[in-house]
């Protein structure tokens, strides 16, 4: 479970009156006392921001009339905050963010503070929404300054270590983040907390992701007791579904089901978002599965499956209950089911990519442009310091005037015509490097189309040719045979074809994208063989493959799997990835082997795989006996 939560939020003191809203508006319309007409604007104000949109903005444009009037600063910034707090609870991040832009410097020239960290609160809030953890961080350190500024600043300043910590746990800053999550902790032992739970939550995932898990585990015990202490339902859940984490990840599988069992229930009674529900029985189906017991892991996954149809939950969101499902199905002997949810699954993880890759796209199209801003300030500069000096020197007499504003006028346009040839030069450079990467990418596309594809493509076009010759020569038995292969090898030649598609669709790949595949390409050999293909990864690196690299790598390992199908009689094959700064791959079956020199000096597949290996600068070894094949590939470090 590596999904953090999001900054808590906190409300901001308001006067609240228990009058409704029509004794408001009395009390704004008739009475004289001006303390009572602004806490009117305040409760009203309240009272509407997420029940009459129409009302509250008439209501918000009166009162800070009215507070504008009176020179009523603190009304007026109070009445501000609360259309802040408004378009927050509506989702307008942006727009909210932008007010609070807005008002900061104005509260801060009156010396507010307690709008000025209120407004921080908010805008840090936003930021997380958004994903954006390095500004949410920026507002709540700035809250946190401020904050300490104030007399009575306990609880304020032990929210701003808590949101700090929990920025920092989004960024993926652990070190950080428990520094900050232990200060709020000790701050909040001086008064009664209703956050301490979510602070513990949080502080007990980062130990968690550090694999210090014994630790964490303590953690989310005080979590969960503190939770029920405070009638807390969604932290005492929070905390629980962590516990039953902790300890399918020491392969503690019966004591996890138990965990995940009470989060379930706890998150049930909680009345928590579906995908918390479906967070618990995701647990229990991969521990139930993981026990082998795929009857008791089903039930859970029947009830997932309604949860997810009543809510109409995304597969994007459900990938890993997916994953899980198809294992499940493998389990219970159910293949061809298992094929399409894995697919679905599939296609899930390649929608995340898709929408990984945009959100790049559109942070360096960003970086881009505010770069080409900074250039023309820069530019727009130049010339006003030309023209201030000039106009500096006009008091100077007429000759050295014409003479000293002629050299430095020459001078700056000069200057400026440089600057702009360097940036022509550089967008140039630029476009010559594009067009080139673009030429290396089509040359090893139609390199791979003509290498794999092309020849099959022949043969297929050379066998029907040759069946269709055939066909009056021999029986019809023999023709159907024949055809049945042809189909057989079409079959193979999509797959391959999909496989270069799905390669040379990306510039960089990672060893987690290629294991992946590698993991479809087992599932795949499994369904139709009803060979046990398994997939180990060991290591971590993430360092970018680029396609030619990923291609050679992925050719040779199914090369390798295909020989064993065909020729080794096994009933197992295991695939292991053990990456590294240097890598090692090796595919290794429990078949009957074969006599290695025979193979080397007649298989056009392993001329191939060394070809490959060969391009990669790699070590490609085969060792076989009677007891089994392994190959080898040891890859050294490869460059980006």
């Amino acid at each position: 479970m590596s999904r953090f939560l999001f900054a808590l939020f906190v409300c901001c003191s308001v006067q609240l009156y228990g009058q409704d809203v029509d004794s408001l508006q009395l009390v704004i319309k008739s009475t004289d006392d001006l303390v009572a007409k602004a806490d009117a604007y305040k409760s009203i104000l309240n009272k509407l921001r997420s029940t009459d949109s129409i009302g509250f903005k008439q209501y918000l444009a009166e009162g800070l009339t009215f507070a504008r009037e009176q020179n009523d600063k603190e009304t007026e910034f109070t009445l501000a905050r609360i259309d802040c707090r408004r378009l927050y609870g509506n989702g307008e991040y942006r727009k909210m963010i932008a007010k609070v832009d807005s008002l900061l410097p104005l509260a801060k020239i009156h010396g507010l503070k307690q709008i000025q960290i209120d407004l921080l609160n908010y805008s840090g809030n936003a930021y997380s929404n958004l994903s954006d953890y390095t500004n949410a961080a920026v507002q709540f350190i700035e809250y946190l300054s401020i904050a300490t500024q104030l007399p009575d600043n306990t609880r304020e300043v032990a929210m701003a270590n808590n949101n700090i910590g929990m920025a920092f746990l989004n960024m993926k800053r652990f070190d950080q983040a428990i520094e900050y999550l232990n200060r709020s902790l000790e701050g909040q032992q001086d008064f009664e907390s209703a956050f301490k739970a979510h602070t513990y939550w949080n502080l007990g995932i980062c130990y968690m992701e550090q694999k210090q898990y014994e630790k964490a585990l303590g953690i989310f015990e005080l979590g969960v007791e503190e939770a029920n202490r405070k009638g807390d339902g969604y932290a005492a859940a929070g905390n629980q579904l962590c516990i039953g984490s902790i300890y399918v990840r020491q392969d503690r599988f019966e004591e996890g089901i138990e965990a995940y069992e009470t989060a379930y229930n706890m998150s049930t009674r909680a009345n928590l978002e579906p995908y918390k529900l479906i967070e618990a029985l995701n647990g229990l189906i991969y521990a139930n599965n993981q026990l082998t017991r795929p009857e008791e892991a089903k039930k859970y996954i029947t009830l997932a499956d309604s949860i997810t149809n009543h809510h109409n939950l995304s597969d994007l969101r459900n990938r890993e209950f997916l994953l899980f499902k198809a294992s499940n199905l493998l389990l219970l002997g159910k293949p061809q089911e298992a094929d399409l949810v894995f697919n679905r699954y599939s296609k899930a993880v390649d929608s995340l990519h898709n929408e990984e890759n945009l959100r790049i796209i559109q942070e360096k199209e960003t970086e881009f442009r505010t770069k080409e801003k900074e250039q023309q300030l820069v530019l727009q500069q130049s010339k006003l310091d030309f023209q201030q000096l000039l106009n500096l020197l006009l008091g100077i007499g007429a000759l050295v005037l014409v003479l000293v504003g002629f050299l430095i006028y020459r001078q700056q346009r000069l200057k400026i015509k440089h600057h702009k040839q360097e940036q022509e030069l550089q967008e140039a450079l630029q476009t010559v490097e594009t067009n080139r990467k673009l030429e290396e990418q089509r040359e090893r596309i139609a390199k791979e189309l003509h290498d794999n594809i092309g020849s099959q493509l022949t043969y297929l076009a050379s066998a029907a040719h040759n069946i269709g010759a055939g066909m009056r020569l021999v029986s019809e038995e023999v023709t159907q045979n024949k055809l049945e292969e042809l189909s057989d090898f079409s079959q193979e030649a999509i797959s391959d074809l999909r496989d270069t598609i799905w390669v040379m669709n990306r510039s960089a790949i990672t060893w987690e994208d290629l294991s992946e595949r590698i993991r479809y390409l087992a599932h795949k050999v499994s369904n139709t063989t009803g060979i046990l293909v398994n997939v180990n990864t060991e290591g971590q690196d993430k360092t970018p493959l680029n396609p030619s690299q990923t291609m050679d790598i992925y050719r040779i390992i199914q090369e390798s799997v295909n020989n064993a199908v065909k020729h080794s009689r096994a009933n197992q094959i295991d695939i292991v990835l053990k990456i590294d700064v240097e890598a090692l791959v090796e595919i290794k079956d429990n078949g009957i082997g074969f006599n290695t020199a025979e193979v080397t000096t007649s298989s056009d597949g392993l001329r191939n795989m060394k070809a490959r290996a060969g391009k990669l600068g790699a070590e490609l070894t085969l060792n076989s006996d009677k007891n089994g094949t392994l190959v080898s590939l040891k890859i050294p470090e490869l460059p980006i």
